[in-house]
């Protein structure tokens, strides 16, 4: 390349640089789509609605909050990734799309290239069945499922999905034969359970609260590392002598090489929502789950930590590709 050639390069490259840079610093000047990767209803459809007024408050823009759920949640992230990083498109995700699936099958983006935006929750888990199922208790479930191997079926929000791992982890500790049924979301599992379509299911605690409350399902286990404000009686799966839980989190995510002030100010953005009383008021008392905002950084560590953890998991369980 002559010196007149890479001097046009460099015009270019910095006129491209100081554009981003001007377009960051007035960002938002029009409204911004927000991809939710699982069906409506479901834990992160809910929490991204509740936070998306807030954020729109901070922002001065309007949200456009589609759901794009398939190919667990996997759909959404990859047109995330191959949006302009412009700021105009971001996503929900929840962590098996940043930290499982590209470990279970060939992804049409790289997870570790994506802005991180930050995190908003981590989920919480509850095993459940119908009303009127045999099993009362945890134990009595795990001991129909030796007796009968094959013959308990349960839905989960994909196959690759903490729901489904988790499960998938006590078969292998407990030396049981189970069958995993997915669904685009946890809604659609819990309505196959009351539907008896399958037995149980494994979902997030939101998605749960009607059908508990209303003594539609009855919880067997907490899968989650903590007690649910929803069922204070159920015990954690640690509390039955387990030596693992099931953690996941709600965060989002920018396309690759997006500018750090555009990714910033939708950190801030959703820092600001989470940290309404309002918000933190429906967390407890309507959605059941806790709201613990961590920033870009602090979410990027998440993912590093449990893609090892994760990674270790399907390794035993003999997914890992």
């Amino acid at each position: 390349m002559n010196k007149f050639k890479l001097s046009i390069f460099l015009l270019l490259f910095l006129l491209f640089f100081v554009s981003f840079s001007v377009i960051a610093q007035d960002y938002p000047l029009k409204p911004i789509k927000s991809l939710i990767p699982l069906s409506a209803g479901g834990t992160s459809d809910i929490v991204a609605r509740a936070l998306a007024p807030y954020m729109e408050e901070y922002l001065g823009q309007p949200l456009v909050l589609i759901n794009k759920p398939g190919a667990n949640g996997t759909l959404a992230v990859a047109e995330v990734a191959q949006s302009e990083p412009d700021g105009y498109t971001f996503g929900w995700a929840n962590l098996p799309t940043l930290v499982i699936h590209s470990q279970l099958t060939e992804l049409p983006y790289d997870p570790e290239e994506l802005e991180f935006i930050a995190t908003a929750m981590p989920f919480e888990y509850v095993v459940l069945v119908r009303k009127d199922a045999s099993w009362n208790t945890w134990e009595e479930f795990i001991q129909y499922a030796k007796s009968n191997p094959g013959k308990i079926t349960y839905g989960v929000p994909g196959l690759g999905s903490t729901n489904h791992l988790a499960l998938e982890f006590v078969a292998m500790k407990e030396n049981i034969q189970w069958e995993p049924v997915p669904f685009p979301g946890n809604p659609e599992a819990i309505a196959a359970v009351l539907g008896g379509h399958v037995n149980a299911c494994n979902t997030s605690t939101t998605a749960a609260v009607s059908t508990v409350q209303s003594g539609e399902m009855k919880p067997l286990i907490v899968l989650s590392d903590k007690r649910i404000n929803l069922i204070p009686d159920i015990p954690t799966i640690l509390e039955k002598g387990y030596d693992f839980y099931q953690y996941s989190c709600l965060g989002a995510v920018l396309p690759p090489n997006t500018p750090e002030a555009i990714r910033l100010k939708l950190e801030q953005a959703i820092e600001y929502a989470c940290n309404q009383d309002d918000i933190q008021e429906k967390a407890k008392n309507n959605f059941f789950v806790t709201i613990d905002f961590k920033n870009g950084s602090e979410y990027r560590e998440l993912a590093t930590k449990y893609y090892k953890i994760w990674g270790d998991v399907l390794r035993q369980v003999g997914l890992l590709k």
